[in-house]
């Protein structure tokens, strides 16, 4: 299977922030999100080592790719999501796509460990964070498919996630290219609060996290909703936070820069509910 999603110059941000932004546009993908490129990379490992099950514990988008794909691929798919963050529509989503919903009340890393003790004891291939290198692998499609476009393109800015995402990222990078990763501790991006700990020292030994990451707050992230409104991109939170982020000091001497807009927004309705109604 071929993903190759566009490479968007945008008029409206590069004069606003007087720097050429290009926007690397993963909403593309089929279920709206660059987790398509991972679920695929890992159902077909699951089946060359002949499982018949795969799992993850999720906050939405790899849950609802996994089950899409497994669906396709005649793999029984299991999801765990906390109980207090669950969002109806994703619910319902994962249930009309035939996966296996757990609804457990833990904060996501202990979902994490919880999950994985579950996924070994049943016999289900783990795709949560740390257990396969085809998560990073999947990830470093993006930033090849930036080159083959626009070779000229230098610096990147993209969310943490759980890690694999900014790490395959990283593992494309040209020498003397800079990448900086997005975090936020706001309720409006689950997704991109504090990363999961399976990916940690991959993280240190691969960034300088004080100088590399970039905290958005969650006016930034309306800011950045709004800001990608006038480029007529409606995307998740997490996407919002880096086009939010891009007049932070670190960012500002950088002539050009591509943002990966990782998902669509379509899926966290409320999310956009609360936000649309700073306007």
């Amino acid at each position: 299977m071929k993903f190759d999603t566009s490479l968007y110059f945008a008029p409206y941000l590069s004069k606003l922030f007087k720097k050429k932004i290009w926007l690397k546009l993963e909403y593309e993908n089929i279920t709206g999100s660059h987790k398509d490129r991972e679920s695929f990379y890992l159902i077909r490992e699951a089946l060359s080592l002949k499982y018949k099950s795969v799992g993850c514990a999720s906050t939405g988008n790899l849950a609802i790719s996994l089950s899409f794909f497994s669906k396709i691929f005649g793999l029984k798919c299991h999801v765990w999501i906390r109980r207090d963050k669950i969002n109806k529509i994703i619910f319902s989503l994962l249930k009309l796509l035939g996966a296996k919903v757990y609804l457990v009340q833990k904060e996501l890393n202990s979902l994490y460990d919880y999950s994985n003790e579950k996924m070994l004891k049943n016999n289900i291939y783990n795709c949560n964070p740390g257990n396969s290198d085809a998560k990073i692998k999947a990830n470093e499609d993006i930033i090849k498919e930036v080159y083959k476009k626009n070779k000229k393109i230098a610096n990147f800015l993209t969310c943490i996630n759980n890690g694999s995402h900014i790490l395959g990222i990283k593992k494309g990078l040209k020498k003397n290219h800079k990448l900086y990763g997005i975090y936020s501790y706001s309720e409006l991006a689950t997704s991109i609060n504090p990363y999961a700990r399976y990916e940690l020292e991959k993280l240190q030994n691969n960034f300088h996290m004080k100088n590399d990451f970039i905290e958005a707050k969650r006016k930034e992230i309306i800011k950045g909703m709004f800001l990608l409104e006038k480029e007529g991109i409606y995307a998740e939170a997490s996407s919002a936070a880096i086009v939010g982020s891009l007049n932070n000091n670190k960012l500002k001497r950088i002539k050009n820069i591509c943002c990966i807009i990782s998902g669509a927004g379509i899926k966290n309705l409320k999310i956009l509910q609360s936000i649309i109604k700073f306007r």
